[in-house]
């Protein structure tokens, strides 16, 4: 009698045994979220965080619970600019010092600095001298005293070494000073990466305030204290407008802001008349009356000394009070310095009393109060009407610490909670409605063997699940949507075996022999296609090409592909060993769908090869005229999903609201849903910011045809020009090396003429599913060139699955012509293709009508895939081989073609 339970199935045990270890403690977390009372105690609040300090598991995505997500690039094009800048500041300090007369100035144009001298015969030897001790900053061309002796001026280059070092260092102290000031928000479930070189990409789960964090993570913070000049009252005077202390104009210039995209009034950098070692500076005074006016004086000049006596560096910490004592200033920051800024505090007020003494943060005078006495405490205040939130703020960036690089937001993405809960319903109705179409099909078509499916393809999902929460890592909206499809296309490898294990049994072989050939004639093509679907994800990942929620998508998928292996190979036979041990055979199903057809699909590849140029023309033409009607990954721009709350209001009433201020703005409907989405590209002269408010008060505001708040903004993407000018050399090189791929791992396993056919395929696949897609007025994104990817995948999927039939019928049938071995081929598959692109596209349903608006363009380009796919892998991809092997046929003979020996291979 056959032993039951054999190594295989013991095995299979073991590994669901530690999946589930591994999800348990992702199922306990939740379970006890869900019990948790709308207002929690601090005990609640605080066992909570335990649980999720304690163990590895499932985070829920931004999508999902709502949230802000940030990419942040460190502008180092701007730290060096401004390096050279106070560098060149420091070299007219130096020969004012040694008295030399230069004009020293900072070109930004190439970032240089040009030195010329006004009196050369008698500066040059002491101004070399100042250079030379610069010279592991700067390089310059021949002798320093030599160059400055002339008529010329020297220019002085940024040394490269030098340079990338501080670069190098700025980008990994704006990490670290970015991660301390999310740490100090007490945020739950932060995350904060670097991304790429100079690149960090912020997610906080459950924050509904972006523009607060985003003010947090992108201010400099510098702080300093520095010394008014003695005798500051009498000198300033000159730079200053009479009888006032507002600097005069001629000493102000505009300049262009990139983080805010503004002009602002700054200090011209070479002023005449400034004392050797003091700086000028502005500042302004914001007063408050006791009727509550606020006036606010801007542009107040200050003259500095060079050198800062105390530093942000030697705080310890920071942290904002109330003074209801102070009418005009009640809301304050309180700084703490550690020992050593202790001590430099108590000298220089020690040894300055009476003097002033001035707070300067970012670069701006924040006041400037008069020592009365040594402060021997190392504690003081900052005030400047700050409202309660503003000092709280202020004090935790100062305790995080500064920024040596300035950094700006290239892109953004705010979910509200409510949609977030919107997201987690529809995606797990979506999950459920996708996964019961897939269980009552296999069941219905396999019988036991159905159910045998099913059980596998749970196990796929909970080693999903397991794999997830081993690495901690994060479920988006589309990563439930890789999981949906991992389940339609984990069926695709019952099919094959099942379909087999059919006609193994219809030849007579009894039971074992059949189950041994069927899994062994099905290795070689689940292998095969999983691994043509999985190339892509990998590339996508690995080379960090997608980000963002749809990075969940690619990881589950991975995950998924990986899983069907192990779930196809090992789960399915161990299963089917078990119960044919026990009751000697198993149910594969009767019903059956054209059995033992003999169709001649080759006969009408001259319609099907037409029908396919008609739409690839009529794709090609329309994409070449309209456009493919770029999203704002390309372009630039804001996205907001908003919920019409109100039936009277409609898609052409929000329309007609946004065009009112946009003009190149576009408002579509989410299908099955009161959500729309709201397009807005970025003009040259507008900040994603500016976009964000100006939106929202379109729908704040009464109008005739659409009440105010009727229609609420649930979500926000925003995205720079310059990444979105990344993004589209990213879906370029990205498409072209995923299919690169796919057709050098084909090469391998097949001769040229059907990497021929499958490139056509690819090529056919890809222009009729973007060409329709634009055609339904869809926009271009990211995620759709992820979908074109998973198109990709499917394809070489189908066609892979009939190539292998053809190869094994090449040898089976020597001696038939090829349209003969194909249509064979394709006959003998047409089961197996109908079943799994039935289960995909169920999944793929399920997807388009309950996926949630994250995913519903996503589904369309994977339906409009499936279909396509699966129809060239019949009249495109083997329609082409036929044709070449039936000219070469014609031409040179069977024999000559196939060759003399009977067992024929065509793979490589």
């Amino acid at each position: 009698m056959d032993k039951v339970f054999n190594a295989r199935f013991i095995f299979v045990l073991i590994v669901t045994a530690l999946c589930l270890y591994f999800v348990w403690p992702t199922f306990d977390y939740f379970m006890f979220v869900r019990s948790l009372p709308e207002e929690p105690t601090r005990e609640q609040v605080q066992e909570k965080r335990d649980k999720l300090a304690e163990a590895n598991m499932i985070k829920l995505g931004l999508d999902l619970q709502g949230g802000v997500e940030f990419l942040i690039q460190v502008d180092t094009d701007q730290l060096v600019r401004q390096n050279l800048r106070d560098r060149a500041d420091s070299l007219r300090r130096q020969f004012q010092t040694e008295s030399v007369d230069a004009t020293v100035e900072y070109k930004e144009d190439n970032n240089t600095i040009d030195v010329k001298l006004d009196n050369p015969t008698d500066d040059a030897k002491i101004a070399a001298d100042v250079l030379e001790r610069q010279s592991s900053v700067f390089d310059w061309d021949g002798n320093a005293a030599a160059r400055l002796g002339g008529d010329q001026a020297l220019t002085l280059r940024p040394e490269e070494k030098q340079l990338n070092f501080e670069t190098t260092n700025a980008i990994e102290s704006a990490l670290k000073t970015v991660r301390r000031r999310v740490d100090e928000y007490g945020l739950t479930q932060p995350e904060v990466v670097k991304q790429g070189f100079d690149r960090i990409r912020v997610r906080i789960p459950g924050e509904t305030d972006p523009e607060r964090i985003r003010k947090g993570l992108l201010r400099t913070a510098y702080l300093e204290f520095r010394l008014l000049h003695p005798n500051h009252a009498e000198v300033i005077t000159q730079f200053t407008k009479p009888g006032t202390q507002i600097i005069r104009d001629e000493f102000l210039e505009d300049v262009f802001v990139e983080e805010t995209q503004t002009t602002v009034k700054k200090l011209k950098r070479n002023i005449p008349g400034v004392p050797a070692g003091y700086q000028l500076f502005l500042g302004k005074d914001t007063r408050t009356s006791n009727t509550g006016e606020v006036t606010t004086t801007e542009n107040i000049a200050y003259l500095l000394e060079n050198k800062a006596e105390v530093t942000g560096g030697d705080l310890r910490r920071a942290s904002s009070i109330t003074d209801m004592q102070d009418i005009e200033n009640p809301y304050k920051v309180t700084l703490e310095f550690g020992p050593e800024g202790t001590e430099k505090f108590a000298d220089v007020t020690r040894y300055h009393t009476g003097e002033q003494f001035a707070i300067v943060l970012d670069g701006e005078v924040n006041s400037a109060p008069r020592i009365n006495e040594p402060i021997l405490t190392g504690r003081c205040e900052i005030s400047g009407n700050f409202t309660q939130q503003d000092a709280h703020d202020l004090a935790l960036v100062l305790k995080a610490g500064s920024l040596q690089a300035p950094l700006k937001v290239i892109e953004e993405n705010a979910v509200g909670a409510s949609l977030g809960q919107d997201s987690i319903i529809d995606s797990g109705r979506a999950l459920m409605i996708g996964g019961v179409a897939v269980v009552i099909m296999m069941i219905v078509v396999y019988n036991v063997a159905g159910v045998v499916a099913v059980l596998a393809m749970l196990l796929n999902v909970l080693l999903i699940l397991a794999i997830l929460s081993l690495a901690g890592a994060t479920l988006t909206l589309s990563g439930i949507g890789g999981i949906l499809l991992t389940m339609g296309m984990a069926v695709d490898a019952n099919v094959l075996i099942y379909e087999r294990l059919r006609e193994e049994l219809d030849s007579g072989k009894p039971m074992r022999p059949a189950m041994n050939a069927a899994f062994g004639s099905a290795f070689s093509v689940i292998l095969d296609s999983n691994i043509t679907s999985l190339l892509p994800a990998l590339v996508l990942i690995l080379f960090e090409v997608v980000e963002g929620s749809i990075r969940g998508f690619w990881t589950a998928l991975a995950i998924g592909l990986i899983a069907n292996l192990y779930t196809g190979l090992t789960v399915t036979r161990a299963l089917i060993e078990v119960w044919v041990a026990k009751f000697k055979k198993i149910s594969v199903g009767k019903l059956r769908l054209l059995n033992k057809v003999n169709f001649d699909f080759m006969a009408y590849r001259k319609i099907g090869y037409p029908i396919s140029l008609v739409l690839i023309g009529v794709s090609v033409f329309y994409l070449t005229v309209h456009g493919v009607n770029p999203g704002i990954d390309f372009t630039g721009g804001v996205l907001a999903t908003v919920d019409a709350k109100s039936a009277q209001v409609e898609r052409a009433d929000i329309q007609r609201a946004v065009d009112e201020t946009f003009h190149d703005a576009k408002v579509v409907h989410v299908l099955n849903t009161t959500l729309y989405q709201v397009t807005v590209p970025q003009a040259a002269d507008e900040t994603l910011e500016d976009i964000q408010t100006t939106l929202g008060s379109i729908f704040n505001t009464d109008k005739d045809y659409m009440p105010a708040n009727s229609v609420v903004i649930k979500s926000t993407q925003s995205v720079a020009q310059t990444v979105g000018a990344e993004f589209q050399w990213t879906a370029f090189w990205t498409i072209l090396v995923a299919s690169l791929i796919i057709l050098g791992y084909i090469a391998l396993r097949f001769r040229p003429v059907f990497g021929m056919g499958a490139v056509a395929a690819l090529l056919h696949d890809l222009i009729i599913t973007l060409g329709i897609f634009i055609v339904l007025g869809r926009s271009m994104t990211l995620d759709i060139v992820s979908g074109l990817l998973i198109v990709l995948g499917y394809s070489v999927n189908d066609t892979i699955v009939v190539f292998d039939r053809i190869r094994e019928t090449m040898g089976e049938k020597y001696g038939r012509n090829m349209k003969e071995i194909i249509n064979l081929a394709i006959n003998r598959t047409l089961s197996r293709t109908l079943f799994t692109s039935g289960s995909t596209l169920l999944t793929v349903l399920a997807m388009l009508i309950f996926g949630g608006v994250g995913l519903k363009d996503f589904a369309l380009v994977l339906l409009l895939g499936i279909i396509t796919g699966t129809y060239s892998s019949i009249f495109v991809a083997s329609a082409l081989v036929d044709s070449y092997m039936t000219y070469r046929e014609k031409k040179e003979g069977l024999e000559a073609v196939h060759g003399k020996k009977k067992a024929v291979k065509i793979g490589a």
